[in-house]
């Protein structure tokens, strides 16, 4: 009986331990299977995105391929537009250097008029020259890589930095031209005194009333005598003597007048334009700023204020 439930026992052990091994061998089937369909799923993912990626690159390739004539047609325009703005500019300078040359016709380099003229005539197309630089050098901007944009820039930049020399010198070259031309005003008025004062010296040498008419008959614009005096010859003659001291003082009178009015009408033309000049040079010393290796004293003087 006792051997019988030992053997019982035996088979009843094996039994339970071919099941286990059934299970881990059902377990590791299972896990195999798992891994397997999960390596499966990666390789259908990478395949995926490898075929996307593909794709994508097909439609950039497309893309490039339809807007490369829309990018070579923009780049022409562009090309076209900086090239037309830069000519521009040159025609903008050249028809205000034209002006500056015929209106300073005929050359008097003598005359402080002339100077004066040639001095206003450059300051005020002074506007007019900033504008072709500037489109000369803003058109090189929109196609940096053309040679003949870049030598044309050099220029202009060159043209701005002497131009704003020039404004500056114009400033006190002004000034001797004004005051020449000031002292020319004044020399009418003092050959005028100079010539009434030889009439009384005149007059104080005559001696009588035949003599007072023979001289006034013969003076350039004579005055009218009465045919008979109503007075002693020598109450006419100081009569004539006061009458022209008092023509004499009326005209340095009007002279001093007139010479105060030009003095103050030339200082605030000097001073407008000098004010004109500075921001001018200004201007254009930024402009050979942004072209550069085009300085001088001034540009660079300026470049520091702003």
């Amino acid at each position: 009986m006792l051997m019988l439930n030992l053997k019982v026992k035996q088979c009843i052990f094996q039994a339970m331990t071919t099941q286990d091994k059934n299970f881990i061998q059902d377990e590791n089937f299972t896990q195999y299977e798992n891994f397997a369909e999960d390596e499966n799923f990666t390789e259908d993912e990478n395949f995926t995105e490898d075929e996307n990626f593909a794709e994508d690159d097909s439609f950039a390739e497309d893309d490039r391929l339809l807007n490369e004539p829309f990018i070579s047609q923009r780049s022409l325009l562009r090309s076209k537009s900086s090239t037309a703005l830069a000519l521009l500019g040159w025609l903008t300078i050249g028809s205000t250097l034209n002006s500056i040359i015929f209106n300073s016709l005929p050359i008097k380099l003598a005359m402080p008029g002339w100077q004066l003229s040639l001095i206003g005539s450059l300051l005020n197309s002074s506007f007019p020259l900033l504008i072709g630089v500037s489109l000369i050098v803003f058109a090189q901007f929109l196609n940096l890589k053309d040679q003949t944009l870049q030598h044309w820039k050099l220029m202009a930049g060159r043209f701005a930095s002497l131009f704003a020399l020039l404004l500056v010198l114009m400033i006190p070259l002004q000034i001797f031209p004004g005051l020449s031309l000031l002292r020319q005003q004044t020399t009418p008025t003092t050959e005028a005194v100079n010539d009434l004062q030889r009439i009384i010296w005149r007059i104080n040498t005559l001696n009588s009333e035949r003599e007072l008419r023979v001289y006034v008959a013969s003076l350039s614009n004579p005055p009218s005598l009465p045919d008979k005096f109503d007075a002693t010859f020598l109450e006419i003659k100081n009569r004539a003597i006061e009458n022209i001291k008092a023509q004499i003082r009326a005209i340095n009178n009007n002279a001093q007048l007139q010479k105060s009015q030009a003095l103050q009408t030339f200082f605030k033309e000097a001073m407008r334009n000098a004010i004109h000049a500075i921001l001018m040079a200004t201007a254009f010393s930024i402009l050979a700023n942004l072209v550069g290796g085009v300085h001088n004293k001034v540009t660079r003087f300026f470049t520091a204020l702003v």
